[in-house]
């Protein structure tokens, strides 16, 4: 055991106290304590409490072994949370390895004497930590929950990619029904003795009252347990399709679509909900060449943290192709992931084994590249660039790894950014050259070497020849570096730590407890001295509340610092520029804008910036700005100030940047006929920057779809595609890709009328 875990600690992520280490010792040390605990009490007399406490001492000693195993790999490589890592394993492999040691002592009781008792002990031993997988598989295959509690590995997260994993409540009362079934068993092993036969005999309790009280305690401890166990879902330690249901509360159906979602909605947003999910299984379904074959389900849960305790995931929206379920969180319409889980399930149509998805060996060995490149293919995000023009980026850079590479469990050794985009691109760019049908072909389980008759090198080879034909903005290698070359999770210092700590100071920075995020701050970078996240918050901070000019220098050296991400370096000269602006150097905020704007790829960035420095001419629009998007020194962004100062502005001035940034706040809150006209409104007199124009007839699309407007849509489609539209100023097609798709798929789907269940 020591050896294994010895081993274990020199991978990334496991060197130390931390959640990787606590489940790789959870699966190596209760097996070993119920082994070791079996053999030696098979062949001893000790009594039944006695045994217990045998197999608790021999749980306590192989969990400290394990623990100091950590500790020496922490040691050689740095501790990153020493006391949350022990609390963490202590509530995980630690009580695991208690229960081990006292399963083993059961076993060792029902061994004793038998034929071939070594053997029945080991193997008897093993089966109730490999029963506790087993039931967990189960959980995992037969409802939507991916995180697992267990009594032997204690806890196990479901994603790769929410780095915060934390002790939380649900593990603390999970563990005190654990410990409750440990003294349970102790106390009524404790009113048995053994016979010189060596059998167990109950102790003659009349008139013992103190044994009898322990016997009575002991039954009501494993009463108590039981019905820990057997009130898992509203504990949090297990969900059903019942139980996440009930909590949800409401329940919808379209043609194809049932939606489950939280009851506190509207009528009209439960019927868009339906109709977003019917448009995007009909669009993925004709982009792969494939039907569904039965009903989707979509689970729609109001934040991050109601989709973290009833399924798993928090910031991660995942599917489960084989149970043709999608698991996504509250978002306006159309829903920015949705299109993208619900390809998952229609790739399943043509996936292979139990669940439904791309890989070798009958699908068991999945394919990630391969089942995440087809999702991304067939909704690909909004973005102002391709996945393939990034790709071409990432080639200028260097930086684009072998192509069959990313094809295989390589995917996930690089950040999930880069995999993603590398594998759509490809995948997009198969389909485009050979069809659906090769791609269904391949995801199936066929070689695409077989099917296009070509090897992988000679794949890569024409793919890349075909990103470099692509037309490249001169801006896109610096934004490229710092998107895709930051490492991925298995590699990063103290991932769930340095998260866990920017979440806690971004959380009490919003509170205003000041004081409590410059120390969640602080301790980030006592961790990761370039941790830009903290450095920049630390920076705001002090603009905004404290020492202006400190934090004015931390901004500007930031700002010239070479190592530093494009996108930082962005972050900090934006944020000096809303100083500016709100302090009313208005000149100086507005050259920062457009200098900002002129170079940066992401267009909703560039497109804010172009609004702010529009603003610094006119005191209306200055004010409403300021109020809308950038606050003022000691107050944040007031949504409610802002709405007022934007409709003095629109009001005084008439002016059609203040009728788009009306409109879209009026579609952002679902009120999509008003926000329809103060578009149409703005776009008639004339929108004043390109980037601004593009995402008018943006949002104007989402309106037109959203009140199923057939002569909008044509408007909308018809100006999209004008020589003269703002489209045809742009970077890359990403965009304008998104908005034509968004058309397509509202006009092709006949609305259905959701019914409630």
């Amino acid at each position: 055991m020591f050896i294994i875990l010895g081993a274990v600690g020199f991978l990334p992520l496991f060197g130390g106290p931390g959640y990787e280490h606590a489940l790789a010792s959870g699966l190596v040390v209760p097996a070993a304590a119920a082994i070791a605990t079996a053999l030696d009490l098979s062949a001893s007399d000790l009594a039944p409490f006695a045994g217990i406490a045998r197999g608790v001492a021999w749980g306590v000693a192989l969990a400290l072994v394990a623990f100091a195993t950590a500790l020496l790999h922490g040691l050689r490589v740095g501790l990153c949370d020493f006391s949350g890592g022990a609390v963490f394993y202590a509530l995980t492999a630690g009580c695991g390895a208690i229960l081990g040691g006292t399963w083993g002592a059961v076993v060792g009781e029902i061994c004793r004497g038998k034929p071939r008792r070594r053997t029945a002990c080991v193997l008897l031993a093993l089966a109730g930590p490999v029963g506790g997988i087993v039931l967990s598989v189960a959980r995992f295959v037969s409802s939507p929950m991916i995180f697992a509690f267990d009594p032997f590995f204690g806890f196990f997260s479901g994603t790769l990619y929410d780095t915060i994993v934390d002790v939380r409540t649900e593990l603390w009362t999970y563990r005190a029904g654990s410990l409750t079934t440990v003294a349970g068993l102790a106390l009524v092993a404790s009113v048995f003795s053994r016979t010189p036969s060596g059998t167990l005999a109950l102790r003659p309790l009349r008139g013992d009252w103190a044994a009898a009280g322990r016997l009575l305690l002991g039954l009501a401890a494993l009463a108590g347990s039981v019905a820990v166990a057997a009130n898992g879902p509203e504990l949090g330690h297990w969900q059903t399709v019942g139980s996440i249901a009930r909590s949800l509360g409401g329940r919808a159906a379209g043609p194809h679509c049932d939606v489950l979602y939280p009851d506190s909605l509207l009528e009209e947003q439960v019927a868009l909900l339906v109709r977003d999910c019917e448009e995007e299984l009909s669009a993925d379904e004709k982009r792969l060449g494939a039907r569904l074959g039965g009903r989707l389900t979509e689970f729609v849960f109001r934040d991050v943290n109601e989709k973290r305790r009833l399924m798993g995931a928090a910031q991660t929206s995942i599917a489960k192709p084989w149970r043709r379920e999608v698991y996504v969180q509250l978002a306006g319409y159309p829903h920015p992931i949705l299109g993208h889980e619900i390809a998952h399930v229609v790739a399943g149509s043509f996936g292979r084994g139990p669940f439904r998805i791309a890989g070798s060996a009958g699908g068991l060995w999945p394919n990630p590249g391969l089942i995440e490149g087809v999702a991304v293919a067939a909704a690909p995000d909004d973005e102002e660039l391709t996945d393939a023009q990034w790709a071409r980026a990432m080639l200028d850079l260097g930086i684009l790894p072998p192509i069959s590479q990313l094809f295989s469990f390589g995917f996930l050794g690089e950040n999930a950014a880069k995999s993603y985009t590398i594998a759509g691109a490809f995948v997009t760019w198969v389909l485009d050259r050979w069809g659906s049908s090769v791609v269904r072909a391949w995801y199936g389980g066929a070689s695409i070497e077989a099917l296009s008759a070509q090897s992988w090198e000679a794949l890569d080879d024409q793919f890349r020849q075909s990103l470099r034909s692509l037309p490249m903005p001169p801006e896109a290698l610096a934004y490229a570096r710092a998107r895709f070359e930051r490492p991925s999770v298995w590699v990063r210092k103290c991932p769930h730590v340095v998260d866990a700590l920017n979440r806690d100071g971004d959380r009490c920075r919003d509170d205003h407890r000041l004081a409590r995020a410059i120390e969640a701050y602080d301790r980030v970078l006592s961790r990761d001295a370039n941790d830009w996240h903290a450095r920049f918050e630390l920076a705001r901070i002090d603009v905004w509340y404290g020492d202006n000019a400190r934090g004015r220098d931390e901004l500007t050296r930031m700002e010239e610092d070479e190592r530093a991400p494009r996108t930082w370096r962005d972050r900090a000269q934006e944020l000096l520029a809303d100083d500016d602006l709100a302090r009313g150097a208005t000149r100086r905020a507005a050259g920062s804008y457009r200098a900002l704007a002129s170079h940066t790829l992401d267009e909703d960035s560039a497109r804010t910036l172009e609004v702010k420095a529009q603003s610094t001419s006119n005191p209306s629009a200055r004010r409403a700005i300021v109020d809308l998007l950038v606050g003022t020194p000691g107050r944040t962004v007031d949504p409610w100030l802002g709405a007022l100062s934007l409709a003095v502005w629109a009001e005084a001035d008439h002016d059609p940047l203040a009728a788009y940034l009306i409109g879209k706040n009026l579609a952002l809150h679902g009120e999509y006929a008003r926000a329809a006209a103060s578009l149409d409104s703005a776009f008639e007199a004339g929108v004043p920057t390109p980037s601004v124009g593009r995402e008018l007839l943006r949002q104007r699309a989402v309106c037109a779809c959203a009140l199923q407007d057939s002569n909008a849509i044509e408007r909308v489609r018809a100006r999209v595609q004008s020589d003269a539209s703002p489209f045809a100023k742009s970077a890359g097609g990403g965009r304008k890709q998104s908005v034509l798709a968004l058309l397509a798929r509202c006009s092709a789907t006949p609305a259905p009328g959701p019914s409630a269940r």
